[in-house]
């Protein structure tokens, strides 16, 4: 559920960049568009991967710094606690370094401070840089609060391609199943829509997803080969692009929430019930095995996912992820999916097909 009601639309970022040696090209004059002290906020994973290109590219530069690494959740406790932190080191933008949950938060950060935002993913795993709103989790347990649909867009996203090729290839997976997911969630949510009243920008992201998930399945050979010789090639590109920036696209032209349903959902519901078994499952894994239960809930050929998942080495059962196969979390998931927007029917029949499409996860 969003927390506002902004109607705007809001396409991802004002300034996207995605080349070979981004941040060492691209940061120093990209950065004094926009201010002259930057806080860096950075995952541990970020800061590996992309903190000595940060420190390189802005050795000789007028752009001031502070590095920090983030570890906790995207929250507004968090994210007022670090604006009242940039500014008291005189920082006057804010830049993301690392994965889904850095983005968030930085997102929650800039949002809460007025500052400019500038995103630097480390991973394709999810589209965070990329969209127009933050999820936003419990800072004690982590349990899902929902989604801040936020007033501006990043300023700039930078996608050094360089990291993007490096990153682990159960990230760059996990990132492709996200994006996949779209098509599948949104066809659900169709169903459910009268075309003479369907949303403005509604059809537009289906057919953006449409054309996402046709390129995945149609490329995903030569996608596989280029991550196993570790070669930046055009299809890599465009399955990077595709990730990141064509998939923020569709969330911001259907608003960041029609485009969801129970594969989202499902996550969701793990992180707010199951987030100790799960943590150290990406939201892109999870997803997928949502979009398992998507298909076989909506009668589509669930099996041919199972396998593409195999092929990912990504997980398709509730046991590859620690959570319990028992009555209990069926319980919990039957429930609060049929509670959801996605169903809202609480009925025999209605707990019945959801508990069958669970069934296909439930090992």
């Amino acid at each position: 559920m969003a927390l506002n009601s902004d109607i705007a639309f809001k396409f991802g970022c004002g300034r996207y960049i995605q080349e070979r040696e981004a941040i060492k090209k691209n940061l120093d004059t990209e950065l004094k568009r926009f201010g002259k002290k930057v806080l860096f906020i950075c995952g541990v994973n970020g800061m590996k991967a992309a903190g000595d290109k940060i420190r390189d590219a802005l050795k000789d530069s007028s752009i001031e710094y502070e590095m920090i690494t983030f570890t906790s959740t995207p929250c507004l406790e968090n994210a007022d606690e670090l604006a009242e932190y940039a500014r008291s080191k005189g920082c006057d933008m804010v830049c993301g370094v690392g994965g889904g949950v850095v983005g968030d938060a930085v997102k929650l950060v800039a949002e809460r401070g007025d500052f400019p935002l500038i995103q630097i993913p480390t991973s394709s795993a999810t589209c965070v840089a990329a969209t127009p709103l933050s999820v936003m989790y419990n800072r004690d347990t982590h349990a899902h609060l929902g989604s801040l649909k936020l007033m501006k867009e990043a300023s700039l996203v930078i996608v050094d391609m360089d990291i993007m090729i490096a990153q682990p290839s159960r990230l760059f997976w996990a990132g492709v199943m996200d994006s996949m997911a779209k098509m599948i969630e949104i066809t659900h949510r169709l169903q459910k829509m009268d075309k003479n009243t369907t949303p403005i920008g509604f059809d537009m992201a289906y057919v953006i997803a449409e054309d996402v998930y046709r390129f995945y399945d149609e490329k995903y050979d030569a996608i596989s080969e280029a991550i196993a010789k570790q070669e930046i090639t055009k299809d890599f590109e465009l399955a990077v692009f595709y990730a990141i920036a064509v998939t923020g696209i569709i969330s911001g032209v259907s608003k960041g929430s029609n485009q969801c349903a129970l594969g989202h959902r499902f996550y969701e519901e793990i992180r707010s019930y199951f987030y100790e078994e799960a943590k150290d499952f990406v939201h892109g894994e999870l997803v997928a095995m949502g979009n398992i239960m998507q298909m076989a809930y909506d009668g589509l050929d669930y099996k041919a996912m199972i396998a593409l998942l195999e092929k990912m080495k990504l997980p398709t059962t509730l046991s590859a992820i620690n959570i319990p196969v028992c009555e209990e979390s069926m319980k919990i998931f039957v429930d609060r999916l049929c509670a959801s927007d996605v169903i809202k029917d609480n009925s025999d029949a209605s707990r019945a097909r959801v508990r069958e499409a669970l069934m296909s996860i439930y090992k």
